[in-house]
């Protein structure tokens, strides 16, 4: 359930929505909506096919039955959680340096 959760969080972050808004578009309580997120509750068959309309997703690929999805490993997921976690301007910051890093390594060469 905890991967499910994860699906509907990055789709929800894919369209660039947050909580608060899909709330106030489907009338979801924030709590019960990150209860989804976080793998603590299923939505209803009604309220999924709400949020994956919204969210633009078509129910068989996010039931893997499209394109297949390439797998986080351990440490990706860690750094995603990390990066969640920072403000857009600290998240900027990071997204810099990384590159900075990529540069200097190419460099080396």
């Amino acid at each position: 359930m905890e991967e499910f959760g994860f699906a509907l969080r990055l789709a929800r972050e894919k369209r660039g929505l947050t909580q608060k808004q899909v709330m106030a578009m489907t009338g979801i309580n924030n709590k019960t909506l990150s209860g989804y997120e976080n793998g603590v509750a299923e939505p209803d068959l009604t309220t999924l096919r709400t949020l994956l309309k919204l969210y633009g997703v078509p129910a068989g690929r996010f039931f893997g039955q499209g394109e297949p999805r390439e797998e986080l490993t351990t440490r990706e997921e860690q750094l995603l959680k990390l990066f969640r976690a920072l403000s857009e301007r600290e998240q900027e910051e990071c997204l810099v340096a990384l590159q900075a890093v990529l540069r200097h390594r190419g460099n080396k060469g």
